[in-house]
Protein backbone atom coordinates (compact mmCIF):
# COMPACT_ATOMS: atom_id res chain seq x y z
CA UNK A 1 0.00 0.00 0.00
CA UNK A 2 2.87 2.38 0.75
CA UNK A 3 4.18 1.97 -2.75
CA UNK A 4 0.79 3.11 -3.95
CA UNK A 5 0.91 6.12 -1.66
CA UNK A 6 4.29 7.17 -2.99
CA UNK A 7 3.07 6.91 -6.55
CA UNK A 8 -0.09 8.93 -6.00
CA UNK A 9 1.33 12.27 -4.97
CA UNK A 10 -0.72 14.68 -7.00
CA UNK A 11 -3.82 16.65 -6.14
CA UNK A 12 -6.74 17.51 -8.33
CA UNK A 13 -5.72 18.41 -11.82
CA UNK A 14 -2.45 16.50 -11.46
CA UNK A 15 -0.68 19.24 -9.52
CA UNK A 16 1.08 18.35 -6.31
CA UNK A 17 -0.71 20.17 -3.53
CA UNK A 18 0.29 21.23 -0.05
CA UNK A 19 -0.37 17.82 1.45
CA UNK A 20 1.67 15.83 -0.99
CA UNK A 21 -0.07 12.62 -1.99
CA UNK A 22 -3.16 13.22 0.06
CA UNK A 23 -4.69 16.32 -1.44
CA UNK A 24 -5.36 18.22 1.76
CA UNK A 25 -5.49 18.18 5.48
CA UNK A 26 -8.37 15.94 6.30
CA UNK A 27 -6.32 14.12 -1.14
CA UNK A 28 -5.98 13.72 -4.80
CA UNK A 29 -8.50 13.07 -7.36
CA UNK A 30 -11.94 14.61 -6.83
CA UNK A 31 -14.94 12.92 -8.37
CA UNK A 32 -17.09 14.73 -10.86
CA UNK A 33 -20.51 15.94 -9.93
CA UNK A 34 -21.89 18.36 -7.39
CA UNK A 35 -24.27 16.11 -5.49
CA UNK A 36 -23.10 14.29 -2.37
CA UNK A 37 -24.78 11.14 -4.03
CA UNK A 38 -18.51 12.09 1.45
CA UNK A 39 -1.10 17.51 23.88
CA UNK A 40 1.39 16.89 24.09
CA UNK A 41 0.69 20.41 22.83
CA UNK A 42 -0.15 23.49 24.84
CA UNK A 43 -3.89 23.87 24.99
CA UNK A 44 -5.27 27.00 23.41
CA UNK A 45 -8.88 28.17 23.66
CA UNK A 46 -10.88 26.76 20.77
CA UNK A 47 -12.74 30.02 20.28
CA UNK A 48 -16.06 28.96 21.78
CA UNK A 49 -16.29 32.10 23.89
CA UNK A 50 -17.23 35.22 22.05
CA UNK A 51 -15.61 38.20 23.78
CA UNK A 52 -16.80 41.65 22.97
CA UNK A 53 -13.28 43.10 23.15
CA UNK A 54 -11.36 45.08 25.74
CA UNK A 55 -12.98 48.10 27.32
CA UNK A 56 -10.82 51.17 27.72
CA UNK A 57 -11.01 52.46 31.28
CA UNK A 58 -10.32 55.97 29.98
CA UNK A 59 -13.34 56.10 27.72
CA UNK A 60 -15.81 53.35 28.63
CA UNK A 61 -16.95 52.78 32.24
CA UNK A 62 -17.87 49.23 33.22
CA UNK A 63 -21.55 48.25 33.34
CA UNK A 64 -23.71 49.99 35.94
CA UNK A 65 -20.80 52.00 37.32
CA UNK A 66 -22.03 54.79 39.61
CA UNK A 67 -20.15 58.00 38.79
CA UNK A 68 -20.67 60.81 41.31
CA UNK A 69 -21.03 64.32 39.96
CA UNK A 70 -18.37 66.52 41.60
CA UNK A 71 -19.87 68.38 44.57
CA UNK A 72 -20.08 72.16 44.66
CA UNK A 73 -20.17 74.30 47.81
CA UNK A 74 -23.95 74.55 47.56
CA UNK A 75 -24.96 71.27 45.79
CA UNK A 76 -24.63 67.75 47.11
CA UNK A 77 -23.15 65.17 44.69
CA UNK A 78 -25.75 63.51 42.49
CA UNK A 79 -24.97 59.94 41.34
CA UNK A 80 -25.25 59.13 37.67
CA UNK A 81 -25.81 55.50 36.63
CA UNK A 82 -24.18 54.38 33.38
CA UNK A 83 -26.07 51.43 31.91
CA UNK A 84 -24.24 48.82 29.85
CA UNK A 85 -25.51 48.41 26.29
CA UNK A 86 -27.64 45.32 25.71
CA UNK A 87 -25.74 42.32 24.29
CA UNK A 88 -26.09 41.59 20.60
CA UNK A 89 -28.88 39.13 20.00
CA UNK A 90 -27.94 35.73 18.63
CA UNK A 91 -30.31 33.87 16.33
CA UNK A 92 -32.17 31.34 18.41
CA UNK A 93 -34.72 29.80 16.09
CA UNK A 94 -36.14 27.38 15.64
CA UNK A 95 -36.15 27.92 11.91
CA UNK A 96 -37.98 26.03 9.17
CA UNK A 97 -35.85 23.16 7.91
CA UNK A 98 -34.18 24.03 4.61
CA UNK A 99 -35.46 22.44 1.44
CA UNK A 100 -32.02 22.62 -0.20
CA UNK A 101 -28.40 22.84 0.90
CA UNK A 102 -24.84 23.13 -0.38
CA UNK A 103 -21.60 22.14 1.34
CA UNK A 104 -18.46 24.21 0.76
CA UNK A 105 -15.01 23.09 1.82
CA UNK A 106 -12.09 20.74 1.15
CA UNK A 107 -11.35 17.01 1.31
CA UNK A 108 -12.99 16.61 4.71
CA UNK A 109 -16.33 17.56 3.19
CA UNK A 110 -15.58 15.43 0.11
CA UNK A 111 -15.17 12.41 2.39
CA UNK A 112 -11.65 11.80 1.13
CA UNK A 113 -10.22 8.40 2.12
CA UNK A 114 -13.40 7.44 3.99
CA UNK A 115 -14.26 4.59 1.60
CA UNK A 116 -12.62 1.24 0.87
CA UNK A 117 -10.61 2.60 -2.06
CA UNK A 118 -7.64 4.75 -0.97
CA UNK A 119 -6.72 8.17 -2.29
CA UNK A 120 -10.23 8.87 -3.51
CA UNK A 121 -13.03 11.26 -2.68
CA UNK A 122 -16.00 9.51 -1.06
CA UNK A 123 -18.85 12.05 -0.96
CA UNK A 124 -21.34 9.33 -0.01
CA UNK A 125 -19.73 9.41 3.46
CA UNK A 126 -19.49 13.18 3.76
CA UNK A 127 -20.56 14.59 7.14
CA UNK A 128 -22.50 17.28 5.30
CA UNK A 129 -24.16 15.62 2.32
CA UNK A 130 -23.51 11.87 2.40
CA UNK A 131 -26.02 9.06 1.98
CA UNK A 132 -23.97 6.38 3.78
CA UNK A 133 -23.58 8.26 7.08
CA UNK A 134 -26.11 10.12 9.19
CA UNK A 135 -25.09 13.36 7.51
CA UNK A 136 -26.59 16.78 8.01
CA UNK A 137 -28.55 16.38 4.79
CA UNK A 138 -30.07 13.12 6.05
CA UNK A 139 -30.87 14.51 9.47
CA UNK A 140 -32.55 17.52 7.87
CA UNK A 141 -34.47 15.37 5.40
CA UNK A 142 -33.34 17.33 2.37
CA UNK A 143 -34.26 15.66 -0.92
CA UNK A 144 -31.25 14.17 -2.67
CA UNK A 145 -31.73 16.24 -5.80
CA UNK A 146 -31.55 19.38 -3.66
CA UNK A 147 -28.24 18.49 -1.96
CA UNK A 148 -24.99 19.77 -3.48
CA UNK A 149 -21.41 19.06 -2.46
CA UNK A 150 -19.36 21.91 -3.91
CA UNK A 151 -16.26 21.14 -1.84
CA UNK A 152 -12.98 20.35 -3.58
CA UNK A 153 -10.11 18.26 -2.34
CA UNK A 154 -7.09 20.51 -1.81
CA UNK A 155 -9.16 23.69 -1.46
CA UNK A 156 -8.09 26.59 0.72
CA UNK A 157 -9.99 29.65 1.87
CA UNK A 158 -9.04 31.39 -1.37
CA UNK A 159 -11.43 28.96 -3.10
CA UNK A 160 -14.45 29.85 -0.98
CA UNK A 161 -15.85 32.58 -3.21
CA UNK A 162 -15.94 30.32 -6.28
CA UNK A 163 -17.65 27.53 -4.35
CA UNK A 164 -20.10 30.05 -2.92
CA UNK A 165 -20.92 31.23 -6.43
CA UNK A 166 -21.94 27.68 -7.30
CA UNK A 167 -24.28 27.65 -4.31
CA UNK A 168 -25.82 30.89 -5.54
CA UNK A 169 -26.51 29.25 -8.88
CA UNK A 170 -28.08 26.29 -7.09
CA UNK A 171 -30.41 28.64 -5.20
CA UNK A 172 -29.98 26.81 -1.91
CA UNK A 173 -31.48 27.79 1.43
CA UNK A 174 -28.68 26.45 3.67
CA UNK A 175 -24.88 26.37 3.31
CA UNK A 176 -22.17 24.71 5.38
CA UNK A 177 -18.57 25.97 5.33
CA UNK A 178 -15.61 23.95 6.62
CA UNK A 179 -12.37 25.32 5.24
CA UNK A 180 -8.94 26.21 6.56
CA UNK A 181 -7.02 23.03 7.33
CA UNK A 182 -5.13 23.32 4.04
CA UNK A 183 -4.27 26.93 4.82
CA UNK A 184 -2.21 25.66 7.78
CA UNK A 185 -1.19 22.28 6.32
CA UNK A 186 1.60 23.13 3.92
CA UNK A 187 5.11 21.92 3.15
CA UNK A 188 6.66 24.90 4.96
CA UNK A 189 5.45 27.37 7.55
CA UNK A 190 6.19 30.25 5.21
CA UNK A 191 3.50 28.87 2.88
CA UNK A 192 0.70 29.02 5.44
CA UNK A 193 -2.03 31.50 4.65
CA UNK A 194 -1.63 34.65 6.70
CA UNK A 195 -4.41 35.45 9.13
CA UNK A 196 -5.12 38.71 7.30
CA UNK A 197 -5.48 36.94 3.94
CA UNK A 198 -7.60 34.22 5.51
CA UNK A 199 -10.00 36.86 6.86
CA UNK A 200 -10.14 38.75 3.58
CA UNK A 201 -10.90 35.58 1.64
CA UNK A 202 -13.56 34.51 4.11
CA UNK A 203 -15.25 37.88 3.82
CA UNK A 204 -15.19 37.67 0.05
CA UNK A 205 -16.82 34.25 0.10
CA UNK A 206 -19.52 35.19 2.57
CA UNK A 207 -20.22 38.37 0.60
CA UNK A 208 -21.05 36.22 -2.42
CA UNK A 209 -23.62 34.35 -0.36
CA UNK A 210 -25.07 37.48 1.23
CA UNK A 211 -25.53 39.18 -2.11
CA UNK A 212 -26.63 36.17 -4.12
CA UNK A 213 -28.77 34.38 -1.53
CA UNK A 214 -30.24 37.06 0.73
CA UNK A 215 -32.25 34.63 2.85
CA UNK A 216 -29.64 31.87 3.16
CA UNK A 217 -28.52 30.46 6.50
CA UNK A 218 -24.81 29.65 6.79
CA UNK A 219 -23.11 27.33 9.27
CA UNK A 220 -19.39 28.08 9.65
CA UNK A 221 -17.50 25.13 11.16
CA UNK A 222 -14.28 25.55 13.13
CA UNK A 223 -11.05 24.16 11.66
CA UNK A 224 -10.19 20.84 13.35
CA UNK A 225 -7.23 20.67 15.74
CA UNK A 226 -4.63 19.13 13.45
CA UNK A 227 -2.27 19.02 16.40
CA UNK A 228 -4.60 16.51 18.01
CA UNK A 229 -4.42 14.33 14.93
CA UNK A 230 -0.61 14.33 15.17
CA UNK A 231 -0.83 13.46 18.84
CA UNK A 232 -3.25 10.57 18.50
CA UNK A 233 -1.61 8.73 15.59
CA UNK A 234 2.11 9.52 15.87
CA UNK A 235 2.68 6.24 17.70
CA UNK A 236 1.48 4.21 14.71
CA UNK A 237 4.36 3.04 12.52
CA UNK A 238 2.14 2.87 9.45
CA UNK A 239 0.83 6.38 10.09
CA UNK A 240 4.38 7.76 10.28
CA UNK A 241 5.28 6.00 7.03
CA UNK A 242 2.26 7.45 5.25
CA UNK A 243 2.86 10.93 6.63
CA UNK A 244 6.45 10.87 5.40
CA UNK A 245 5.12 10.92 1.82
CA UNK A 246 4.40 14.62 2.30
CA UNK A 247 1.12 15.04 4.14
CA UNK A 248 0.82 18.27 6.18
CA UNK A 249 4.54 18.68 6.80
CA UNK A 250 4.09 21.86 8.82
CA UNK A 251 2.61 19.64 11.52
CA UNK A 252 3.68 16.09 10.67
CA UNK A 253 7.31 16.37 9.59
CA UNK A 254 9.52 14.21 11.84
CA UNK A 255 6.51 13.30 14.00
CA UNK A 256 8.49 11.57 16.77
CA UNK A 257 10.98 14.39 17.25
CA UNK A 258 11.06 16.10 20.64
CA UNK A 259 13.60 18.71 19.59
CA UNK A 260 12.60 22.19 20.68
CA UNK A 261 12.54 23.46 17.08
CA UNK A 262 10.00 20.79 16.14
CA UNK A 263 7.92 21.25 19.28
CA UNK A 264 7.76 24.99 18.67
CA UNK A 265 6.96 24.52 14.97
CA UNK A 266 3.97 22.30 15.78
CA UNK A 267 2.73 24.81 18.31
CA UNK A 268 2.96 27.66 15.81
CA UNK A 269 0.84 25.69 13.35
CA UNK A 270 -1.73 24.99 16.01
CA UNK A 271 -1.70 28.67 16.97
CA UNK A 272 -2.38 29.57 13.36
CA UNK A 273 -5.43 27.32 13.36
CA UNK A 274 -6.60 28.97 16.58
CA UNK A 275 -6.23 32.36 14.88
CA UNK A 276 -8.20 31.15 11.87
CA UNK A 277 -11.01 30.02 14.14
CA UNK A 278 -11.09 33.41 15.83
CA UNK A 279 -11.53 34.96 12.40
CA UNK A 280 -14.41 32.58 11.65
CA UNK A 281 -16.10 33.50 14.93
CA UNK A 282 -15.74 37.26 14.47
CA UNK A 283 -16.71 37.49 10.83
CA UNK A 284 -19.67 35.15 11.12
CA UNK A 285 -20.80 37.10 14.18
CA UNK A 286 -21.19 40.20 12.03
CA UNK A 287 -23.98 38.45 10.13
CA UNK A 288 -25.82 37.26 13.20
CA UNK A 289 -29.27 36.69 11.85
CA UNK A 290 -28.10 34.27 9.20
CA UNK A 291 -24.61 33.01 10.09
CA UNK A 292 -23.89 30.57 12.91
CA UNK A 293 -20.36 29.61 14.06
CA UNK A 294 -20.08 26.21 15.73
CA UNK A 295 -18.52 27.79 18.83
CA UNK A 296 -15.31 25.85 18.28
CA UNK A 297 -17.04 22.50 18.78
CA UNK A 298 -15.20 20.66 16.00
CA UNK A 299 -11.83 22.13 16.96
CA UNK A 300 -12.34 21.16 20.60
CA UNK A 301 -13.37 17.56 19.88
CA UNK A 302 -10.66 15.00 20.71
CA UNK A 303 -10.82 12.62 17.78
CA UNK A 304 -9.40 9.15 18.46
CA UNK A 305 -7.51 6.73 16.23
CA UNK A 306 -10.71 4.85 15.50
CA UNK A 307 -12.21 8.00 14.01
CA UNK A 308 -9.47 8.38 11.38
CA UNK A 309 -9.07 6.89 7.94
CA UNK A 310 -6.89 3.78 7.98
CA UNK A 311 -5.51 4.84 4.62
CA UNK A 312 -3.82 8.04 5.76
CA UNK A 313 -4.42 8.31 9.53
CA UNK A 314 -5.38 11.94 9.11
CA UNK A 315 -8.68 12.43 7.34
CA UNK A 316 -11.85 11.39 9.17
CA UNK A 317 -12.93 7.85 8.39
CA UNK A 318 -16.56 6.83 8.21
CA UNK A 319 -16.92 7.00 12.01
CA UNK A 320 -15.19 10.38 12.13
CA UNK A 321 -17.50 11.72 9.42
CA UNK A 322 -20.51 10.67 11.50
CA UNK A 323 -19.05 12.43 14.53
CA UNK A 324 -18.61 15.60 12.49
CA UNK A 325 -22.23 15.45 11.38
CA UNK A 326 -23.51 15.11 14.94
CA UNK A 327 -21.19 17.78 16.35
CA UNK A 328 -22.16 20.33 13.75
CA UNK A 329 -25.87 19.60 14.00
CA UNK A 330 -25.80 20.18 17.77
CA UNK A 331 -23.68 23.33 17.48
CA UNK A 332 -25.54 24.78 14.50
CA UNK A 333 -28.98 26.17 13.92
CA UNK A 334 -32.07 24.99 15.76
CA UNK A 335 -34.52 23.68 13.21
CA UNK A 336 -38.24 23.02 13.53
CA UNK A 337 -39.34 19.41 13.57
Amino acid sequence: MLATVGACSTGSGGATDELGGFGDAFGAEPEAGANGAAQPLATAPPGAVEPTGPVSAATSPPPNLTIPTPATPTTQATPTTVQAPPPSARPTGPYPKPASMAALGDSITRGYDACSIPLKDCPSKSWATGDDVNSQAKQLGVARDAVFNNARTGARMSDLAAQAQKAVGQRVEYVTVLMGANDACRDKESQMTSVADYERQLREGLAVLRQGLPGVRVLVVSVPDIGRLWEVARGERLARAVWSSGICQTMLEDPESTKMDDVERRQRVRDRVTAYNDVLRRVCGEWQEQCRYDGGAVNAHRFGKGDLSRWDWFHPGEKGQGILADLTMRAGFTWRS
